[in-house]
């Protein structure tokens, strides 16, 4: 029999509570993306139909009267007519099969089966409903379930998901998840940034997976910062409470914030891997969605690095003292060339254009 406990990073609690039919909906939800978040993670389900197959191991956690009800569990689960005996059909021996005789002796044609004791059987059709529910879950992976891709290259898009939440998706980033997303879970996978407003369903999490991360809500609003050349993942909450963790667990049980609006968390790609709770600081975090740069006493160093992200376009200063000056203003929709001539107006300085970007230098304030 395969070794089902050999990896040590699957979920099983999760999976035991679903097994017994105790997971709440969070928790099924949760087992639900673990998977899809990899989907060689699949053949530990068929190790776990094999196991059914060959007898379980289970025998010690249930008692005869878990038949029955487990047996219905699963009729009701793969949506065929309720049962009418009380006894599970794995015990009946198949009915068109003549059993084969040897030298006139009667020989089972399922001695194991035959040998198995009740408490066992009842073990192998309480597994069996539980690995029915997942491979039900999980079925359309197995069918190439199409995926739905939004990608924006030099311009933001913006896209309504099937349940009905909204979806900024910003430069050089991509959205995907399933075709059935409203019909089984509500997973999208990002790479790069985007903003979300999701509509609220106590009874399925939003899950967001970008960069080994996993951010997850009910109904909220809230910005995902996750470029693959960038050397952290971080989310800022507008509205709402958001959960926020590594895909991978820490041992420590530490790993996890829950981000409430004006806070943001940051989980680095290299060690210490735990989400970091820290207040918003960049009052431009989501200036991408709302097409308006608003700066309030701001250095021009904190200017110069906001304009270089939001423009994709560098923003140097001559030299450092230039950093201490101040500028207060609001831009909207306005390109790079005319925001830089506002900002060298109020602050005395001169922009110079090259292949390598835009330069500020002078004098500076006084």
């Amino acid at each position: 029999m395969p070794d089902l406990y050999s990896d040590t990073e699957a979920p099983w609690d999760l999976l035991a509570k679903h097994l017994a039919g105790e997971a709440s909906a969070l928790e099924e939800q949760e087992l639900h993306a673990w998977i899809t978040a990899s989907p060689e993670r699949l053949p530990l389900l068929t190790d776990a139909t094999r196991a059914w197959e060959r007898g379980g191991t289970l025998a010690e956690a249930f008692s005869a009267e878990d038949v029955d009800p487990a047996w219905q569990r699963f009729r009701v689960a793969a949506e065929l007519e309720p049962a009418t005996a009380a006894v599970p059909a794995a015990v009946m021996q198949p009915a068109p099969a003549a059993p084969a005789t040897e030298g006139g002796r009667v020989v089972p044609l399922w001695p194991a089966l035959a040998s198995r004791s009740w408490l066992q059987l009842a073990a192998a059709v309480l597994l069996l409903v539980g690995v029915w529910g997942v491979l039900r879950s999980f079925w359309p992976l197995r069918q190439r379930v199409e995926t739905i891709t939004v990608a924006a290259s030099a311009e933001r898009r913006q896209v309504s998901l099937p349940d009905g939440s909204r979806v900024w998706v910003n430069r050089h980033s991509t959205l995907s998840y399933a075709a059935n997303f409203n019909r089984t879970a509500r997973v999208v996978q990002l790479q790069g940034e985007a903003f979300f407003e999701v509509k609220k369903d106590r009874g399925r999490p939003f899950t967001v997976l970008a960069n080994e991360t996993r951010t997850q809500v009910l109904g909220t609003s809230f910005n995902v910062r996750a470029y693959g050349a960038e050397d952290s993942v971080e989310v800022a909450v507008v509205t709402g409470r958001v959960a926020f963790r590594p895909v991978r667990r820490l041992s420590t049980g530490t790993d996890s914030v829950l981000l409430t609006p004006g806070q943001r968390g940051v989980i680095y790609r290299v060690a210490p891997t735990a989400a970091v709770q820290k207040p918003i600081s960049d009052p431009n975090f989501r200036a991408w969605q709302r097409r308006e740069l608003v700066f309030d006493n701001q250095t021009l160093t904190q200017l110069a690095q906001t304009l270089a992200r939001y423009y994709d376009t560098p923003v140097t200063l001559a030299n450092p003292a230039i950093g201490n000056c101040r500028f207060t203003g609001t831009f909207a929709q306005a390109n790079l060339p005319q925001v830089l001539r506002v900002v060298s107006l109020s602050a005395n300085l001169t922009v110079r254009q090259s292949a390598a970007g835009y330069t500020l230098d002078g004098p500076g304030c006084p």
